[in-house]
């Protein structure tokens, strides 16, 4: 989670300190692209590590933990679980974080603001682990749902918030 949200809220208002972001929002590139290869550009590392890390998590789990828990995780839907919510999860992540950049002047409080807005999914998480929400097929199908349905609106309103002339010209609206 924490991956996706700071490489997001650098995304747009780290280059324009830098002055690099006036260059690509002059080319004839759609917004909506623009955004796509932004949450691309953070998509595939925080997916890169966070697969490298549970598969490590689960090499040393079958190499060095007891029979009866490592049969435990490998038994249950533990793998189905991470490798199909990670990928959503971090696209919550990307789109709060591009969407806090794209109208933040400053890359630390945009990552700031990422991380407080990438929190409500793990609040839901440890509801789940502390057992407050009782977990189910008919839950995880309904999250995955919710989850999906929230990544593709998210792109359409921070496509719709995106505006190149307010950040070529540095003009507040």
């Amino acid at each position: 989670m924490s991956v996706p949200a700071v490489l997001s809220a650098y995304s747009v208002v780290g280059e324009r300190e830098q002055g690099t972001l006036e260059p690509v929002l002059i080319t004839p590139i759609r917004r909506e692209e623009f955004l796509i290869a932004k949450a691309l550009a953070a998509f595939v590392p925080a997916l890169v590590i966070s697969y490298t890390i549970f598969g490590i998590f689960l090499a040393v789990t079958a190499l060095f933990a007891h029979p009866v828990i490592a049969s435990a995780i490998y038994a249950g839907t533990h793998v189905l679980v991470q490798l199909l919510f990670t990928p959503m999860v971090a696209g919550w992540a990307i789109w709060v974080g591009i969407a806090v950049s794209a109208r933040s002047t400053d890359v630390r409080v945009a990552q700031q603001l990422s991380m407080l807005g990438s929190l409500p999914p793990l609040a839901i998480l440890a509801l789940m682990s502390l057992n407050v929400i009782t977990v189910s097929t008919g839950l995880a199908v309904g999250l995955a749902a919710a989850l999906l349905a929230v990544d593709l609106l998210a792109w359409r309103v921070v496509a719709a918030m995106f505006d190149r002339e307010r950040l070529v010209t540095g003009r507040r609206g």
